[in-house]
């Protein structure tokens, strides 16, 4: 059995796509963890037999605090793929040399176009700077922020008169895709690094 944990800062809009791609997938897995940092996220949408850990930031003095209790929680349920839907928080080289290698990360841009920084607004920079096409990149992560390895873009047109809202939908909705694509591919060991070079085989279906 492969334990999936999802972690996020939002909505948690991907969530069915990841239990999706784990219903799909070929190997016997499961979602077993979700972890947010949204302290105002309703538990009620929390799927049926997974655990929701709800952690207040504010409650951590220590930012390295934080991150052990997100490791504690990752290896008490022997977790084998992470997926970062937003989350707003940059890990330690200790988090990327135990979980690097399991955990792919979504970034509302084509990287290395709009990389996060304090105050993300990706769509509302592609916006601002009047590029014609954006749109969504899934990688691993690494000790740098929006730097690690690459598994898989998808573009989005920005059209005449479209708002930051329409971007950020028309985006989610490629995330989604990609994220479908990525965890079943991993759960069925056609995604993984290998010397830091990400190796994404096709489905034989």
């Amino acid at each position: 059995m492969k334990n999936v944990a999802f972690i996020f800062s939002g909505r948690g809009s991907l969530v069915t796509t990841v239990l999706d791609a784990i219903r799909d997938s070929k190997t016997q897995s499961r979602l077993s963890l979700m972890i947010t940092n949204n302290v105002e996220f309703d538990e009620k949408f929390t799927p049926k037999g997974v655990d929701l850990v709800v952690l207040d930031r504010n409650e951590y003095v220590k930012r390295n605090d934080f991150e052990k209790k997100i490791i504690f929680e990752l290896k008490k349920r022997n977790i084998s793929l992470v997926i970062l839907g937003g989350f707003k928080f940059i890990f330690s080289e200790k988090y990327v040399d135990l979980f690097g290698n399991i955990t792919i990360n979504t970034h509302p841009s084509l990287l290395p176009a709009f990389p996060a920084f304090p105050g993300d607004k990706a769509q509302q920079r592609a916006l601002a700077k009047g590029v014609i096409y954006t749109g969504a990149t899934i990688h691993f992560i690494n000790e740098h922020v929006d730097d690690g390895p690459i598994i898989d873009q998808e573009v989005v047109r920005v059209e005449e008169g479209m708002t930051e809202y329409e971007l950020k939908e028309q985006i989610i909705e490629v995330e989604k895709i990609m994220i479908y694509r990525s965890v079943k591919a991993f759960l069925d060991g056609r995604l993984y690094l290998k010397n830091n070079q990400v190796i994404y085989g096709v489905d034989d279906v």
